[in-house]
Parts: structure tokens; C-alpha cells; sequence
């Protein structure tokens, strides 16, 4: 085989990674996920965003129509909805935001490490304020989704305190987190659910091995993303919709999660 052979077989694999590498960090995609309780009367549909960071999605719209087809009862934002607190950056989230919240469903959202040690926090909060979004730190809200009784709690990322969690065991006591390991650190066990991201999925991601590496949870992590029973309740951990340092993702697509919760059995 000739230098000239070989250099356009090098050309087509990079064009060939390339095109890969941008489809998996900026076009979403859509996780169906299916949990269970046995206190759940009813489905209860939950939409997961997490770890956007300012992220470009290039399917935008069909994201939104994806959502609007689940039709869920309520949206969870877990934290770091920005890279960091520039103006830039949170034009661009408040962007991806203005149109999330066309579909005019409740939606809910905790700081994560980005927006809690960068700047214009409180700027980016009341701008989502304005649009409607909920924002819970150390804070919670009590609602009905038919016949169920949602306890929800968002906590801090960097402080996190549980005085106004108040869990009782006919609800459905939910646990929003930016990252799940402070709620086992913390050692709690009175919930149902958890839901964090922080990990991304490890970006980088082996076929059987999983993720190589995820912040917070090291090397070959055991919680780097998906559906984790842990004690009494259940942990999910979504992959997020953006990227850290730089747009590398392989096998692990940004996306956002469609969660359906029925009654049955935890595991």
C-alpha cells in the first residue's frame, strides 16, 4: 500500500472520528428510563437535565419535542446549568433555558459546582426566576402529582443542610443532589430517590468498562451514571447534556432523561 493510500485512509478516519466526536457532544439525546415503588398510586413523569454548561444543542427543537411528547409533571435541573458565570455563558444557557420553558412545565433547579464558585450566581438565579424556575437551595416543595404527594428537596452543592427535608413514608421523598456521593457521604437513607449528575458518564466511556474516569468518583467509578438501588431508595445519576474542558464524548452522547415512576418493587 502507497503514502498516498495510507494518507487518505488517515484523512477519511479522522473526517470519520470527527463527525462522531461532534454528533455525541452536541446533539441530545433522549434516555427513557423506568423506575419503581411501591408507594407510587399512578405513573409520575419526570424530564432530568443536567450538566448542561453552556452547551450549544445543535436538535434543540427535537429535544423539545420529545419532551412535550413524554409530557412530563415536572422538570429537575441538576445544577450546573453553566459552564461559568460570564455573561457569554449564561446568555447562552439562559438561551437553551427561554425555550425550555415554552412548554410551560413546573421546573425545578439546584446549583452545582460551576455555578456555586464562579461568579453571578445570583444574577443567573434571577434571571431563572423570572422565566419560573424554581430554584431550591437546602429547600424543598411539597406538590401532588395525582394521587401521589411529591416531597422534593434540592440541596447545596458546596453546604448542605436537611433541616427543612422533612420525609415522611406515605410520600414520595424525592432528593435532587448535583452530586450523589455528598448524599452517601452525608450517609442518608431516608429517601426514595435520588437524582444527580456531576459525572457526566465519565465523557469517555469503554465498551463493558464503562466510564475510565469521573469527577468526584475517580477512576473506573462505580456511580458514573444510570440507575443505582442504594439502600432503601434508588440513585440516577444522568449523564448531562454538556462537556468539561473540552467537546470530547465517546460512546456517551450528550442527553437529558424522560423518567417514568410506577408502582412495584424497587429492585
Amino acid at each position: 500500500m502507497n503514502k498516498k493510500k495510507i494518507a487518505t485512509g488517515l484523512g477519511l478516519l479522522a473526517l470519520g472520528l470527527g463527525f462522531y466526536i461532534n454528533r455525541q457532544c452536541f446533539y441530545a439525546k433522549e434516555k427513557r428510563i423506568d423506575l419503581r415503588n411501591p408507594k407510587v398510586k399512578g405513573e409520575i413523569r419526570i424530564t432530568q437535565i443536567s450538566d448542561l454548561h453552556s452547551n450549544v444543542i445543535a436538535n434543540l427543537d427535537d429535544m423539545l419535542r420529545k419532551i412535550r411528547q413524554f409530557n412530563p409533571h415536572f422538570i429537575i435541573l441538576t445544577g450546573d446549568i453553566i459552564d461559568y458565570g460570564t455573561e457569554r455563558k449564561i446568555e447562552r444557557s439562559l438561551f437553551f433555558l427561554k425555550n425550555l420553558r415554552k412548554l410551560e412545565i413546573p421546573t425545578f433547579f439546584i446549583s452545582g459546582n460551576h455555578e456555586e464558585k464562579g461568579p453571578n450566581l445570583d444574577y443567573f438565579v434571577s434571571q431563572m426566576e423570572k422565566l419560573g424556575i424554581v430554584y431550591l437551595f437546602n429547600d424543598g416543595v411539597k406538590f401532588s402529582v395525582g394521587d401521589n404527594i411529591i416531597n422534593l428537596y434540592g440541596t447545596g452543592h458546596y453546604a448542605r443542610f436537611y433541616e427543612k427535608y422533612k420525609p415522611k413514608d406515605d410520600n414520595i421523598n424525592i432528593i435532587l443532589s448535583h452530586l450523589s456521593k455528598s448524599i452517601r457521604d452525608d450517609d442518608r437513607d431516608d429517601f426514595d430517590f435520588i437524582f444527580s449528575g456531576h459525572t457526566h458518564g465519565g465523557q469517555v466511556r469503554l465498551p463493558i468498562i464503562g466510564a475510565l474516569l469521573s469527577p468526584a468518583e475517580g477512576i473506573l467509578p462505580d456511580y458514573d451514571m444510570g440507575v443505582f438501588p442504594y439502600k432503601k431508595g434508588i440513585i440516577y445519576v444522568d449523564s448531562g447534556l454538556g462537556n468539561t474542558f473540552l467537546p470530547l464524548r465517546f460512546l456517551d452522547p450528550v442527553g437529558y432523561s424522560n423518567i417514568s415512576i410506577r408502582n412495584g418493587s424497587v429492585v
